[in-house]
């Protein structure tokens, strides 16, 4: 059980969830909601939560612990800095989602959800020498930098790369470097010590 504020416009609403396991698609347990969403998430309405349950189903298919998280949900980008997502460090981390007033369960969003919580994993879990050899395989110079273009971090690379392989379809990537088949499977197993598909 967890309690929630799901924001309305101009209504704030403190709800208490109790969500069972989804079937077997993926979802996460409520065991999962509560170990890893913040009390403080701001969810706009039940497919902002559907979105992240799901999301956290595919890091827990593929045995990715996250630690806790506070999502917040937007219908405008600024909170993002103009894009559709946006990872804070902290305790706990902060997701933002922004831009997403549509289907949520199109590709882009659950792409950039992954990407996101992928970001909180790669803080979490990631070592400076296991970064390191990510760059090298990668063939890149910075993890991350302010004023590097967004393709030339490897911190980047790691999110991107993450999401690809927790989606549950076939997605292409264009935005990241080589984007060969198995250099994205090599780098993947190069962050995670796993080659999950599922």
């Amino acid at each position: 059980m967890a309690v929630t504020r799901i924001l309305l416009p101009g209504l704030v609403i403190s709800v208490v969830l109790s969500l069972g396991p989804m079937a077997d698609d993926g979802g996460s347990s409520s065991a999962s909601w509560d170990a890893v969403v913040s009390s403080d998430s701001l969810f706009r309405d039940d497919s902002d939560m559907a979105l992240t349950e799901w999301a956290l189903g595919r890091f827990d298919q593929a045995g990715l612990r996250l630690r806790s998280i506070s999502f917040s949900f937007h219908d405008e980008k600024s909170p993002c800095q103009g894009q559709n997502g946006y990872f804070h460090s902290g305790e706990p981390h902060q997701v933002d989602i922004c831009g997403f007033n549509w289907d949520r369960f199109l590709v882009t969003p659950r792409k950039v959800i992954l990407h996101e919580l992928a970001h909180t994993w790669v803080h979490d879990n990631l070592s400076e020498p296991a970064r390191q050899d990510f760059l090298d395989l990668r063939d890149l110079e910075l993890w991350s930098e302010d004023g590097a273009t967004w393709g030339e971090q490897g911190m980047e690379h790691a999110a991107e790369i993450m999401a690809w392989r927790l989606m549950d379809e076939e997605v292409s990537m264009t935005s990241i470097g080589d984007t060969d088949q198995s250099s994205l499977a090599d780098a993947y197993q190069l962050l995670t010590g796993s080659g999950f598909v599922s």
